[in-house]
C-alpha cells in the first residue's frame, strides 16, 4: 500500500512515518472494550495529517 510513497508524503506529518497495522488494531481494540462511555466521538488513527504540512504527491523517479 505504501510502496511508491516517499519520505516526502510522511515528512509534513506531525508523526513522520506510516502507521502500522497494529497500532490501528490496538485503537479498535481500545474502542471496542475500554471506551464504555463514548457516544458520538470520532477516533481517527491517522497519525496527525490534517495537523501537519499539506501533502504534496509526486511519483518517485
Amino acid at each position: 500500500m505504501t510502496a511508491g510513497c516517499g519520505d516526502a508524503y510522511t515528512a509534513g506529518q506531525p508523526i513522520p512515518r506510516f502507521g502500522k497495522p497494529e497500532e490501528v488494531a490496538r485503537m479498535v481494540l481500545f474502542i471496542v472494550t475500554d471506551a464504555t462511555f463514548s457516544t458520538g466521538c470520532e477516533f481517527i488513527a491517522d497519525g496527525g495529517i490534517p495537523a501537519g504540512a499539506p501533502a504534496v504527491l509526486t511519483p518517485d523517479v
